[in-house]
């Protein structure tokens, strides 16, 4: 259990975590405002999503308005239903789609093709009236106008069929544009509502038949509080997303980011930091063109609802209701990771972005607690051969690396400079956090060292000669002349042998065998929260705020 939200903790940050959000002020910052995370969108956009009571019965649908409030249009009493984009889908009854609708084939299918009753109607009890006078009637909201409409076909031959049958001869066949979705009752092909509000408004659901109790709704095996979001971004599959308040967002966050038995003020510091982490992305909209503010995965925070909140991580966001992280009036980009390995490191070391309050230094909480740290320390070795092969596959064409090393450490320690080296002295450097990604390192907190091939490099990267008399390069190689001068090889170098034939110098001993060993500790970017050191400064007596002012240089923590 400690194992894998541990692991979850530092792959939520082991990417680079842009910099480049304009702060928010203390003027505009709201205290628990409502935020759109973004459950299932790009690649894993859904043609069909489910929804499920848990507590609460039943739903409003309707959408929400550009001050995020939801206006309903109807509501159902269903415990059960589904979204499906206005495409062909089905109901999977076995295999992996089974409970799901998806562009499968199945005795189970929704038809995008309706015929449309004749007429106008001001509401939807009007639309109701009609429709619910025909087999398959069901009333659609499109574009803000209310339609009676009947059935659903998968072509429009079987449309125009049922529109003779039905004697519905002013009728018309339509379907919807790119943008429109069906609430189908789930596990059915029987549409309860269909909505259809262009490129510029999409369905919304508030799970409840009144908002007098808190829901919860199950969706893809996890459980949710607050409303859904449907869009069809470009016409696609359905982006879907949980409209929630901050404070509640961040007892989920907080659930799966630490684990809930770690100690209060260790809970507290980290509900600070996705507070103030998920408010800095809100106000960003940096997932804007996606159709939500932050997403669930490992590029923003982990975020996978409830179920896994319990008395103490919320009393932990209670405690701190609706502070933030603060930097001269500004809220901070407030980055964390999983463990720093002995020393945090600065941001512009890492990303290039020079940030007053993402100051390296060493952390002498960390270790007290290295012994609970899966693979607190970890040493990974490369092949001078898997180098070379490494480097071609990313186009750094190469004619064998015989040399790999650390060129630049920070002042803490970090590795903020790596330079590999082949066989004819050309060399390639890797600065900041490629330093750990380009090799897939889980920190830049380590050394290098070699062994084995036709030559030796030590710790500190100096050339030795092998047996043979052969140089690994000829970077650092000297000369002595007829007078006693000594230097450096550099260019073009000739030797002259006991014949007095002259030839060439060229480095010597890449054969592949050649073994680097990196020896490291620590899981994530270094910048920022240490969540283990949070941990640890937690079990010696300090509190959040002592915990953040440390991680985080100069801040303070309040409400706006």
């Amino acid at each position: 259990m400690l194992k894998k939200f541990v692991q979850i903790a530092a792959l939520a940050l082991a990417v680079a975590l842009p910099l480049g959000n304009l702060p928010a002020s203390a003027a505009s910052v709201e205290v628990d405002p409502t935020m759109k995370v973004g459950l299932f969108y790009g690649s894993s956009a859904l043609a069909g999503a489910n929804l499920l009571n848990e507590v609460g019965s039943g739903y409003r649908l309707g959408y929400y308005d550009s001050d995020r409030e939801f206006v309903e249009l109807t509501s159902t009493d269903e415990t059960a239903i589904s979204v499906v984009k206005t495409q062909n889908v089905c109901y999977g009854t076995v295999g992996n789609w089974a409970g799901y609708y998806d562009t499968i084939t199945s005795d189970i299918a929704v038809g995008c093709w309706h015929v449309k009753l004749p007429g106008s109607y001001r509401s939807y009890e009007d639309a109701w009236d009609e429709a619910s006078s025909y087999p398959g009637g069901f009333v659609a909201w499109i574009d803000g106008d209310w339609e009676a409409r009947v059935g659903n076909y998968l072509d429009k031959e079987s449309a125009q069929a049922a529109q003779t049958s039905l004697g519905l001869y002013d009728g018309e066949v339509v379907g919807t544009s790119s943008y429109g979705v069906s609430v189908v009752k789930t596990g059915t092909s029987q549409i309860l509502f269909q909505f259809d509000g262009g490129s510029s408004m999409c369905l919304g659901i508030q799970p409840g038949l009144n908002d007098r109790e808190e829901t919860e709704t199950i969706f893809r095996g996890n459980t949710y509080y607050g409303g859904f979001q449907y869009q069809r971004v470009s016409g696609g599959n359905l982006t879907v997303s949980n409209v929630i308040g901050l404070e509640d967002y961040v007892q989920g966050v907080i659930v799966r980011e630490m684990s809930s038995s770690w100690p209060l003020e260790a809970l507290k510091a980290q509900a600070v930091c996705a507070r103030t982490y998920a408010y800095r992305n809100y106000t960003a909209s940096k997932h804007k063109s996606q159709g939500f503010d932050i997403c669930n995965s490992t590029c923003c925070q982990v975020y996978e609802g409830m179920a896994r909140v319990t008395a103490s991580s919320s009393k932990a966001v209670d405690q701190t209701y609706g502070e933030y992280a603060w930097y001269n009036g500004s809220l901070i980009e407030a980055v964390y990771s999983s463990h720093d390995g002995g020393a945090t490191e600065s941001s512009v070391n890492v990303w290039g972005s020079n940030v007053a309050y993402l100051i390296g230094k060493y952390d002498p909480y960390e270790a007290s607690v290295a012994s609970k740290v899966p693979n607190y320390n970890w040493t990974v070795t490369y092949t001078a051969q898997e180098l070379t092969d490494l480097l071609n596959s990313k186009g750094y064409t190469n004619s064998g690396i015989v040399d790999f090393r650390v060129t630049k450490t920070s002042p803490t320690g970090n590795a903020i400079e790596i330079t590999f080296t082949d066989s004819s002295g050309k060399s390639w450097s890797k600065i900041r956090d490629d330093c750990r990604t380009f090799l897939g390192l889980r920190s830049i907190h380590y050394t290098v060292t070699s062994s084995g091939g036709g030559g030796t490099t030590s710790a500190n990267g100096d050339y030795v000669v092998d047996g043979s008399g052969s140089l690994t390069s000829l970077d650092g190689a000297y000369a002595i002349d007829g007078s006693g001068s000594v230097g450096a090889l550099s260019g073009n170098a000739y030797i002259i042998d006991g014949n007095g034939s002259v030839s060439q110098a060229a480095a010597g001993g890449g054969d592949g065998s050649t073994v680097f060993t990196i020896t490291g500790s620590g899981w994530g970017h270094n910048v920022g929260m240490s969540q283990w050191g949070a941990y640890a400064m937690a079990q010696q007596g300090y509190d959040y705020i002592d915990i953040l002012t440390f991680y985080y240089t100069g801040i303070e923590v309040r409400t706006p």
